[in-house]
């Protein structure tokens, strides 16, 4: 279990800053979904910085913080549009991000 986190953490970052490049798959999705480029700006700033906090073990549990907010705010956008194949992954990183929340590791 000492690599789920970091690993969790890395992913994050990745799909982070994937997002904050501007990728076009990612801006319609967020559109389908109503939000806004600022927004899904905020949310790969949210998935960067919180999956860098994943990496140390003293702010762990804060950046689990950030994570668990972020995906379950796009995770509430992807069940009223609808979009079952988004949410369940989404749903999945959810849970990860709670674990990570609620470890005392």
């Amino acid at each position: 279990m000492s690599l789920f986190y970091p690993l969790l953490g890395a992913a994050f970052a990745i799909a982070g800053a994937d997002k904050a490049q501007g990728n076009q798959g990612y801006e319609g999705m967020f559109r389908q979904l109503g939000w806004s480029r600022q927004g899904m700006q905020t949310v790969a700033a949210a998935e960067m910085t919180g999956g860098a906090m994943l990496l140390c073990r003293s702010t762990r549990r804060l950046g689990a913080g950030i994570l668990t907010v972020a995906s379950a705010s796009v995770l509430a956008s992807e069940v009223r549009a609808g979009q079952g194949r988004l949410a369940g992954p989404r749903g999945l990183l959810l849970l990860a991000s709670l674990a990570a929340l609620f470890s005392h590791r």
